[in-house]
């Protein structure tokens, strides 16, 4: 695993280096945090499998420079099966933990029944992780509003999106819940600029699960994929309103799993993401 910058409107791609950093590197989910103390400095946090079990490995990074450099890696008996991570500042974080079970009957029960067992863990400023909320199946993508004041969670075997209030402590107190039909959701990002959800997802759960198993050697499956616009209300009692941007069979980008906007200018771009294609897709974004 390596990371790429992407210069979507010259459609160019460099790799830059980590430096230094002599651990497992196998990437998942991942976010980027920066503050008006110092908006050169970014801070990345990643999702990483390593061997020895699941961590959130923490780098910073100088606007300019050709590298990212490590800080620290968490890790926590919490953290067996992390999906995917929000930071909340440069040291503190949201991560959704997907599954209870990572092998065995009762991890086929959990994935196939579609078990309530997975968590949102929450490290805070003092270094301790903790539990911020049970009881949801499958917790996959997570994202943060642009105040911080929401915290969103997509639950893939429900199929629906969460919104949660942060309390002091971390823990994340329901705010309110859209449930999908035909629409399995996976990652979620927020657009900066109007606060609306990107929410990237399956039309067919089955056909996605043929690709991403046959992809290595050889497949025709071509799971369909859609991007919904999810649109805060003000009472988050309510859900969201929602709305369809982008529906596709499987041609343009196979298991499509995530999506975000660009915006550079009066140039509106949509970049889209796979979990197994060997490419990525950027389409025109246009905002009614």
């Amino acid at each position: 695993n390596t990371i790429h910058s992407l210069k979507v409107l010259e459609r160019n791609t460099t790799s830059n280096a980590l430096a230094p950093f002599s651990q497992d590197f196998r990437v998942h989910g991942f976010d980027i945090y920066w503050d008006n103390l110092d908006p050169t400095e970014l801070t990345f946090m990643f999702v990483n499998h390593q061997r020895k079990g699941g961590a959130i490995s923490i780098f910073k990074h100088r606007v300019g420079a050709g590298y990212i450099e490590h800080v620290k890696t968490v890790k926590s008996p919490l953290l067996f099966s992390p999906n995917d991570v929000v930071a909340t500042s440069r040291s503190t974080f949201y991560a959704t933990n997907d599954l209870r079970h990572k092998r065995g009957i009762l991890h086929k029960i959990e994935v196939l029944l579609g078990m309530p067992w997975g968590h949102i863990v929450y490290y805070g400023p003092e270094g301790i992780a903790s539990k911020a909320y049970n009881g949801i199946a499958y917790p996959n993508g997570i994202a943060r509003s642009p105040g911080g004041g929401l915290i969103y969670v997509a639950a893939s075997s429900e199929p629906s999106v969460y919104a949660f209030r942060p309390a002091y402590d971390g823990a994340l107190q329901l705010a309110g819940k859209t449930t999908f039909r035909g629409f399995v959701p996976d990652n979620i990002s927020v657009d900066a600029a109007t606060g609306e959800l990107l929410v990237s997802g399956f039309l067919n759960t089955f056909e996605m699960f043929r690709y991403n198993r046959e992809i290595l050697f050889g497949t025709d499956a071509r799971p369909a994929g859609a991007i919904r616009r999810l649109l805060p209300s003000a009472d988050t009692r309510r859900g969201f309103a929602e709305e369809s941007v982008l529906v596709h069979n499987g041609d343009l980008l196979p298991s499509t799993t995530t999506a975000a906007v660009q915006r550079r200018n009066n140039v509106h771009r949509m970049v889209l993401g796979s979990v197994m294609a060997d490419h990525i897709a950027i389409c025109e974004y246009h905002h009614k």
